[in-house]
């Protein structure tokens, strides 16, 4: 699903006005752009057209320039890229683009900022795609595999959290990488639409400081909690999200010496091997101090082993 088809499928209408101030800067980046080709089974002369592609990523992207799009046909790319800034990665045959580190100890995919991914499997590297804060510029992922990163499948770079360092992070399988599926430093993010399973540490982490809206997710079986996130300085709307059999809590909100805003609802929490969501405090017990968290009636719990939400824990 592309961005323009999930406006019209959105039917709320603070969904649809959010979509429109997160995603039409995104859109945007998409026109005028110089196209360059990429075939893994290319032969004979190279010149980036569609009947003479580059052998591989990295070659197109040292001709890119600004808002240039690399189309890259079906195959197995063994290598470590950067993409720059003003330079769009697509897949053109779905997920059958696979792109693996050569150098496993470094991410598969570096980007920078106002740069774009999508219909992609990036396989390997430490961590599987790391995202950088290179500039002003929205960072886009949108339809791709992400899995068997030694580390995180997505990790994102502290950086301010405004909106012209948002990361789009839509539609995406994560799943099966050594750390968590996602982790994030200080950023504004939108996390929508992905299906987040099996990865041996936590499905979501996100620091603090954090501006998030994470919707229609499913996290699911991974070995940690479902999503952790914390209240110091954090913005989070966390909305219509399946947690379902995660090894630990569905989500773990913690207090660490400063208050936050977190809003949490419409979820489904099923199956979890702790708390539907446990509240941890590291400094002070006093339940005051998770004023700035907001907990719904309209969140579904069943069959979570410690209940549904805990009282406040020592971490």
């Amino acid at each position: 699903m592309n961005m323009i088809e999930f406006i019209k499928k959105s039917k709320n209408l603070g969904v649809i006005l959010l979509a429109v101030a997160f995603i039409v800067p995104a859109i945007s980046f998409a026109s005028k752009t110089k196209e360059i080709f990429v075939d893994d089974g290319a032969n004979g002369s190279e010149n980036g057209s569609y009947d003479h592609p580059y052998k591989t990523i990295s070659k197109a992207i040292k001709e890119a320039d600004e808002k240039t799009k690399i189309i890259v046909k079906r195959g197995t790319y063994t290598e470590n890229i950067v993409v720059p800034k003003n330079v769009k990665i697509a897949g053109k045959e779905g997920k059958k683009v696979v792109i693996k580190a050569q150098d496993k100890t470094k991410p598969t995919v570096t980007m920078e900022n106002k740069t774009e991914i999508s219909n992609v499997t990036v396989e390997g590297g430490k961590p599987g795609i790391l995202v950088k804060d290179s500039g002003n510029g929205e960072v886009t992922i949108v339809d791709c595999l992400i899995r068997d990163s030694r580390g995180d499948g997505i990790k994102i770079a502290k950086s301010d959290n405004s909106s012209d360092r948002k990361v789009n992070i839509i539609n995406n399988k994560i799943y099966e990488n050594d750390k968590s599926g996602i982790y994030s430093e200080k950023r504004k993010l939108v996390i929508m639409e992905n299906e987040i399973f099996d990865n041996k540490l936590d499905g979501i982490d996100l620091s603090e400081s954090v501006k998030a809206y994470i919707d229609d997710n499913e996290i699911n079986q991974n070995e940690g909690v479902g999503l952790k996130v914390r209240l110091n300085k954090s913005e989070i709307t966390i909305n219509k999200n399946s947690f379902y059999k995660n090894d630990k809590d569905g989500v773990e909100v913690r207090y660490e010496g400063k208050g936050g805003w977190i809003s949490i609802k419409k979820n489904s929490f099923v199956k979890n091997d702790g708390f539907g969501i446990v509240k941890l405090y590291k400094y002070s017990s006093d339940d005051a101090n998770f004023t700035g968290l907001s907990i719904e009636n309209n969140n579904n719990y069943s069959e979570n082993r410690d209940g549904n939400v805990s009282s406040v824990i020592k971490s």
